[in-house]
């Protein structure tokens, strides 16, 4: 169970490094175009180098499951290292994707439905809610916060992973 507990940890935090895969902010279009279009590429990532590329070195996650906190790009890379070395097939979807920028601050909230394969080769699914806060650096949109996570059902304390609405 801990072990189950520990992939799901590593999914989510997966799932928030997903988000943050996408295209450079030179890129022609609107400041809500570059970051929308970072969030759908992102789903794209299969390496833990393509999903770290548009993280802040000064990096915060929350994720759905421990730790608490995750700061800074070496415990994210870490913590996404654990995601790829025990998921394959992973896929993501994005809906009810919400994006505000001011230009220089941007924000960015979705649902996300996730499908993977452990170890083993069985199928898991997670349905999380994720945000991603924006700013720019050298002229590059960074998420240099994330914050991933699941409703809890307060009579259990458990997690919902799949809540469709």
């Amino acid at each position: 169970m801990k072990r189950f507990g520990l992939t799901i940890g590593a999914i989510v935090a997966m799932a928030t490094i997903v988000l943050s895969f996408g295209v450079n902010a030179n890129a022609a279009g609107s400041a809500k175009d570059q970051i929308t279009a970072i969030e759908n590429k992102a789903a794209a990532a299969t390496t833990t180098d393509e999903a770290m590329k548009y993280f802040d070195d000064n990096i915060v996650l929350y994720d759905a499951f421990p730790g608490l906190q995750y700061k800074g790009a070496a415990a994210v890379r870490a913590h996404t290292d654990e995601f790829f070395s025990n998921a394959t097939d992973i896929k993501d979807e994005i809906t009810d994707l919400d994006v505000v920028t001011d230009g220089k601050l941007g924000m960015a909230h979705s649902i996300q439905h996730f499908t993977w394969k452990d170890k083993a080769g069985k199928p898991q699914e997670a349905t999380l809610r994720v945000t991603d806060v924006y700013h720019k650096v050298n002229g590059e949109w960074k998420i240099f916060h994330s914050h991933v996570s699941a409703p809890v059902d307060p009579k259990t304390g458990q997690g919902l992973m799949n809540l469709k609405s």
